[in-house]
């Protein structure tokens, strides 16, 4: 099974809805709620920071959630449309 970490914030509807998602297709996670204080925030700005793929993102405005991390290597900006990935 991968380990797959998932950073949002309930006042994410995209977060909201991805998670829905997750619990129903039964894919366990970890959930890190970037707005329940500062330490999620840091860890999550520093993973952004350092990540290419959150240049397109941060280009438009937004903050990049949700983010889902599969084996603390890949990282993907929005729920994959192949969910096996995360499985």
């Amino acid at each position: 099974m991968k380990k797959v970490i998932v950073y949002g914030s309930p006042m994410c509807p995209d977060c909201v809805e991805a998670k829905k998602v997750l619990d129903a297709e039964g894919i366990r996670y970890g959930y890190v709620d970037v707005t329940a204080g500062m330490p999620h925030l840091k860890k999550f700005l520093a993973l952004r920071d350092s990540r290419s793929e959150f240049d397109p993102v941060k280009e438009e405005g937004k903050i990049g959630i949700p983010c889902f991390v599969v084996d603390d290597k890949d990282v993907y900006i929005m729920l994959p449309e192949d969910l096996d990935v995360l499985r």
